[in-house]
């Protein structure tokens, strides 16, 4: 009979691409998703989510059990993945733009992991860079696993099959702040209206923009990251004329530093001062509500702290 085991796994929710950095660039926040898992009494995969009577997606859609599985085709090809038990209690929006996909995705990983390293460890568990590669590999980028994993602002890209990946700190003078609508946005959808290709003026411009964002990194200046947040390969296409924020975007751009799409949207990530921060928080609120009166759309506004460490883990022998 198979030890019984719970662990819990918190992943925090990530805002990626922060304006030039597409499919480069993502920062770790303070608001997560929780999976517990229950291994050695399950007969079969079950599913419950916090506040639903059944889960709000299908089993073909259920983003931890197809990276659970799909860790075990990978790592443990012959051994049969391991029935569990998961309840989820999810605080990112579903298709918002703050990493939901990414947090199940990392979940399914660990929780793989976890059994592997627990159940069949005389089989070798591969090293962090291969299992962060493959992590990321299951989103085709790792713009938000990789922070969803390792915490704060990370700089990762593939090459020659591997994942390289960079860490840097957040200076603690700027305060985000998320507006976060009541929409749902496809990523794959988003994708679809970017281009094929790119005039190399714009590419320079980007490439520009993603060094600024390493010198306001190490300065903190805010008229650095004013600049660094510039960008011609996404935020143009997606943040259209067409895009529903764009009132409320143009009310309170000139009461921060700056903003990005968070993700393919709809969320967005301003950004402020932290000794302004109270009174652009007064500003947004008021901002927001005005603007859920005119266009009804409901909007929440958030000041979401970094996260610096990533998904925590932690096993419980039942």
């Amino acid at each position: 009979m198979n030890p019984k085991y719970r662990l819990q796994i918190k992943v925090p929710g990530t805002s990626a691409n922060l304006g030039p950095g597409f499919d480069l660039l993502g920062l770790a926040f303070k608001i997560y998703n929780t999976f517990t898992f229950e291994f050695g009494n399950a007969s079969e995969f079950k599913s419950t989510v916090k506040g639903f009577d059944t889960p709000p997606f299908s089993e073909k859609e259920d983003l931890v059990l197809f990276s659970y599985r799909d860790y075990f085709q990978r790592f443990l090809e012959n051994v049969s993945p391991l029935f569990y038990s998961v309840k989820m209690d999810l605080e990112l929006p579903m298709k918002g733009g703050l990493g939901s996909s990414a947090s199940a995705v990392v979940a399914g990983y660990c929780a793989a992991r976890f059994v592997h390293q627990t159940y069949f460890p005389s089989i070798k568990v591969p090293d962090e860079g291969t299992f962060l590669y493959h992590l990321a590999q299951l989103e085709g980028h790792p713009d938000n696993t990789t922070p969803a994993f390792i915490g704060g602002f990370v700089f990762s890209y593939f090459a020659d099959q591997k994942l390289y990946y960079f860490k840097k700190k957040f200076p603690q003078s700027i305060h985000c702040y998320f507006v976060i609508p009541k929409l749902e946005i496809s990523t794959h959808h988003s994708r679809k209206i970017l281009p094929d290709s790119y005039p190399i003026e714009d590419i320079i411009f980007n490439m520009s923009r993603i060094g600024t964002w390493w010198e306001f990194l190490d300065s903190g200046k805010p008229n650095l990251l004013q600049r660094a947040l510039e960008d011609k390969i996404h935020t143009p296409y997606r943040m259209n004329s067409e895009f529903l924020l764009n009132p409320f975007i143009q009310k309170v751009k000139d009461s921060v530093i700056g903003y990005s799409l968070s993700g393919s949207g709809p969320s967005v990530l301003l950004y402020c001062q932290r000794k302004h921060s109270i009174q652009v928080s007064k500003k947004l609120e008021i901002a927001a509500a005005d603007f859920s009166g005119s266009s009804g759309i409901q909007c929440k506004i958030a000041r979401i702290p970094v996260d610096t460490v990533g998904a925590v883990l932690t096993p419980k022998k039942i």
